[in-house]
């Protein structure tokens, strides 16, 4: 078999072969017609294109267009006389992509044997290019010897080309529909996902919102484009959002995740786990920030209510414990020290044996009342069980001691007014030293100790002592 980069033996162009030439313009022009109507189905184009060659080169017998997919040129339209089949596959080091006479008394190898059985003498083909590299083979057949011209060679060669631009379509058409399916997909998951799912511009705008994120925030759509992140975001949460978001903008993280709270268009408030992360352009610049929010409400209501006292609302045991242990560490707010009041009810039992559990429950919950009054909204309260409570405030001073221990005490002694009941308290009060490092429930025993102490003394004056950081208990001032 001979390859060669022209044709051997070929004839030039006669007259016969000018005149027909002349008609290229008019049939060309309809054979691209023909294609721009196939759109992106490759494969009707590479039909319309193969039976045109056949037509314009007079001598051919049948032909076929092979395109190359990995290794293996795959037979994608075969007419007449061709020894392929649609959907046979060969080798590619089986083909040269070049323009080549193959006649098949000279040849060797499979193509040429299945020539042979066909009784096909000769052949024509053009390389199909494709960005940059040749793609697949434009071929011709005859079962004549020398059958084909360089006239036959030019028009395959400028079938070829259209061909090129049927397979240009078809990749461009391939990447709209993957293009719409990947956006449908985007969308599908936006829309659909279980989660909150946000696009916010750098200045705090959302760009987008899915119905999730709607229910969650508990926002319509329009209104949480109009506010931004900052107009639903709690203020008590707000400035540490922000920190986080110009962290990301600088580079200075990748991303982040915190838990907060939105206020509703009803005004409760609504807990979130927040994920976000930054979209940037491709000169680096960024783009938007790409937020997904769960909603933790429940879990964090079932956290409460493990650190809470159902009948009053202020902590538990559990919580007051795990506040008196963060206000001793050195993250706690209180520098000059934590004061620990422990506080038992005089006279409460009479109110259960002769009122009754529910008056003596009211009773509780006018007591919690009076201690939110006395103390101000940074300062911890805990009832500890029964009629026993906790108080925890900064020790600043000993006179700012004294006097939130009057308040306290006056507050009590208002609960009882206008009952049929009366009620009293007696204090114990122990101060942590800045920096001390004791354990909470050796702080609390301590102030109960003291407490027990002052209720003994019968003259209701609030026993205060430091812990100190060892050995036995502080003398009582």
């Amino acid at each position: 078999m001979n390859h060669l980069r022209k044709i051997s033996g070929a004839k030039s162009p006669g007259e016969n072969d000018l005149a027909k030439m002349m008609n290229w313009p008019r049939q060309l022009l309809a054979i691209q017609t023909a294609v721009s109507a196939a759109g992106d189905d490759v494969d009707r184009v590479l039909g319309i294109v193969l039976q045109n060659a056949v037509r314009m080169a007079a001598n051919s017998d049948g032909g076929e267009i092979e395109l190359r997919q990995g290794h293996e040129f795959v037979c994608r339209s075969a007419c007449g006389s061709s020894p392929r089949k649609a959907g046979e596959r060969t080798p590619v080091a089986g083909i040269v992509p070049g323009f080549c006479s193959i006649s098949a008394k000279d040849g060797s190898g499979d193509g040429a044997k299945a020539g042979n059985r066909a009784g096909l003498r000769s052949s024509i083909s053009a390389p199909i290019p494709f960005k940059g590299e040749h793609v697949g083979l434009l071929r011709l057949h005859s079962r004549t010897a020398g059958a084909f011209s360089n006239r036959d060679l030019l028009a395959l060669q400028l079938l070829a080309g259209i061909v090129t631009q049927g397979l240009a379509r078809g990749e461009h058409a391939k990447g709209e529909r993957a293009r719409a399916e990947a956006d449908r997909r985007f969308q599908a998951t936006f829309d659909q996902a279980a989660v909150g799912i946000s696009h916010v511009a750098p200045d705090g705008r959302f760009i987008m919102v899915n119905d999730k994120f709607c229910d969650i925030a508990g926002w319509e759509r329009e209104e949480l484009i109009a506010r931004g992140f900052q107009g639903i975001t709690h203020p008590d949460d707000l400035d540490i959002d922000i920190a986080h978001a110009k962290d990301l903008l600088a580079g200075r993280i990748a991303s982040y995740a915190m838990e907060k709270r939105y206020i509703r268009s009803d005004g409760s408030p609504v807990w979130i786990n927040l994920t976000v992360a930054l979209v940037r352009k491709p000169d680096g610049r960024p783009h938007f920030f790409v937020s997904t929010i769960e909603d933790i409400s429940a879990r964090r209501a079932a956290e409460a209510d493990a650190v809470h006292d159902p009948l009053t609302g202020l902590l538990n045991r559990r919580g007051a414990l795990a506040q008196l242990k963060h206000a001793m560490s050195e993250q706690g707010a209180w520098q000059h020290g934590v004061a620990a009041a422990f506080i038992d009810l005089d006279g409460f039992k009479a109110v259960n044996d002769t009122f009754g559990h529910d008056e003596g429950d009211r009773c509780l919950i006018k007591i919690a009342a009076g201690l939110r009054k006395a103390l101000r909204s940074d300062d911890v309260i805990a009832r500890m069980g029964g009629d026993e409570f906790l108080a925890l405030f900064p020790a600043s001073s000993e006179e700012a001691v004294k006097d939130v221990l009057l308040r306290i005490q006056r507050e009590i002694d208002c609960v009882a007014q206008g009952e049929s009941w009366s009620i009293s308290a007696s204090l114990g009060v122990a101060l942590v030293p800045p920096g001390a490092q004791l354990a909470p429930n050796r702080v609390i025993a301590e102030a109960d100790r003291l407490m027990y102490r002052a209720k003994q003394s019968g003259d209701r004056r609030p026993l205060v002592a430091t812990v100190p950081r060892t050995g036995s208990s502080a003398a009582a001032a």
